[in-house]
């Protein structure tokens, strides 16, 4: 493997950490939103999961449920 590749391959690997981490704080603040709890609190929700598969999971469902109900046309970016 060149160098270019690894690097390439390491570029990637940072780029899908910082993906997951940023929805992982998302899915808190719209966990803290909805429940009115702390930072703490909602956090500990996602660490009580068994892993990070099974984390990675439940942010994607938190993020599904947030799509779900968001209503478009409160966005200031929506273009409509």
């Amino acid at each position: 493997m060149t160098s270019s590749a690894r690097q390439i391959r390491a570029a990637r690997r940072i780029a899908g950490s910082l993906d997951r981490r940023a929805a992982l704080h998302e899915a808190i603040g719209a966990v803290r939103a909805w429940d009115g709890g702390t930072l703490r609190q909602a956090g500990a929700r996602f660490r009580a999961c068994g892993g990070e598969t099974q984390r990675d999971a439940e942010v994607a469902r938190v993020a599904a449920e947030v799509d779900a109900t968001a209503d478009p046309r409160a966005d200031p970016e929506w273009d409509a």
